[in-house]
């Protein structure tokens, strides 16, 4: 005997934009916006420029290392220079986005909450990727002085 299945969740209407006719911000903040998108935009160009070196220089790393055929264990600075090209390109990437949304404060009309509040959603997710990315480091320095506190003292 088969059990009925259950009919899948009813077709909902699609999110809406949210336009927001409560508030439109004056044209010396729009200015203000409009500095900042441009000051977030060569700044997030930039990281990604870094990002893209920084995944050069792991390439080049890694395949020196591989062409030396040293252990595995010397790809410690292909990973680290890996890991830095993440971090870069996450951040330039995530700073675009929220420097697009400020842009769109200034240059449109009833929707300057809505971009607003794109923009704060890209700044959070950024800001919590480097909090995770932090808090890693801060726990890696510590388990490596403890590795080195440990050899110096076994010597």
């Amino acid at each position: 005997m088969r059990c009925p299945v259950s009919s899948p969740a009813p077709d909902l209407p699609p999110m809406k934009e949210f336009k927001s006719a409560q508030y439109e911000f004056n044209d010396e903040q729009n200015r203000e916006f409009s500095s900042l998108a441009d000051a977030m935009k060569v700044t997030a160009g930039l990281m990604q420029l870094a990002g893209l070196a920084f995944v050069v220089l792991a390439a080049l790393s890694a395949a020196s290392v591989a062409k030396a055929g040293t252990p595995p264990t010397q790809y410690g600075p292909a990973i680290g220079l890996g890991a830095a090209a993440l971090l870069c390109l996450s951040v330039g990437f995530w700073t675009g986005g929220a420097a697009t949304s400020f842009r769109k404060i200034a240059e449109t009309k009833n929707e300057d909450v809505w971009h607003l509040m794109n923009a704060v959603a890209s700044l959070r997710a950024m800001y919590g990727l480097m909090r995770t990315i932090i808090f890693g480091a801060l726990v890696l320095a510590v388990v490596a002085l403890g590795m080195i506190a440990f050899g110096l003292a076994g010597q």
